[in-house]
């Protein structure tokens, strides 16, 4: 039986939209997922860091390539905070143990000091791994080339050492205050800047950073770029 021309436009009508929908499930299904939404910024592509050169609280030599392999997390400082570095050290502890809930998850902390001058490698050493064995601290020594700089530059790390009197040599002498960001630095395993973490202000002044908030930002990154 010939079907009617309204029966035929119909059934045409339905395979188009049929087709529209198996398209638009395709398009749904294959597009990129959205970056997660953490808090500090994710960057679209690791930014690759310049040749640098550091030694860490055993005294050895750290460069870009101790960075490939695995996920590294830098926090920056100094020994001798009263406040804002221990706290921010605490909170990684805390971070660093929830991990180990999270089989095959590595997260490699390390801690840069901005006032190299008081610590030395001997001082990082009694003062790291007070927080967490498994941490690395990171140092320098007086150099002309300045071969810890291009680190700093890369990741963005911000400080400045104040004299406390103008009798005192400047920085040259001991009597300096030193003033930093506060902000974590994540560096993928192919040793590139992958994302910046910022901290609460909770007070004027005074940052926290939240560990289930960092694991969770840290977790979501992982996850998105699989």
């Amino acid at each position: 039986m010939a079907l009617s021309t309204r029966t035929r436009l119909l059934a045409g009508f339905a395979l188009v939209n049929l087709a529209l929908i198996a398209i638009a499930v395709l398009v749904i299904n294959n597009r990129p997922p959205q970056p997660p939404l953490i808090q500090g910024v994710l960057l679209a592509e690791g930014r690759a860091l310049q040749p640098f050169s550091l030694l860490t609280h055993h005294n050895e030599a750290f460069d870009n390539s101790d960075l490939i392999g695995n996920w590294h997390l830098v926090s920056y400082g100094f020994t001798t905070c009263p406040d804002i570095c221990p706290t921010t050290l605490s909170q990684l502890v805390t971070v660093n143990r929830a991990l180990i809930s999270e089989p095959g998850v590595d997260l490699d902390i390390l801690f840069y000091s901005v006032d190299h001058r008081r610590d030395t490698v001997q001082q990082m050493a009694s003062y790291v791994p007070f927080f967490d064995p498994d941490f690395v601290g990171l140092t320098h020594v007086d150099d002309p080339d300045n071969p810890h700089l291009p680190f700093e530059q890369s990741l963005g790390i911000m400080s400045k050492l104040v004299p406390t009197s103008e009798a005192d040599g400047g920085i040259s002498g001991n009597d300096y205050e030193v003033n930093h960001g506060v902000t974590l630095f994540l560096i993928n395993p192919r040793g590139e800047l992958q994302a910046i973490f910022e901290p609460d202000e909770v007070a004027p002044g005074v940052y926290h950073f939240d560990p289930e908030t960092l694991l969770s930002d840290y977790l979501a990154i992982r996850r998105y770029l699989g």
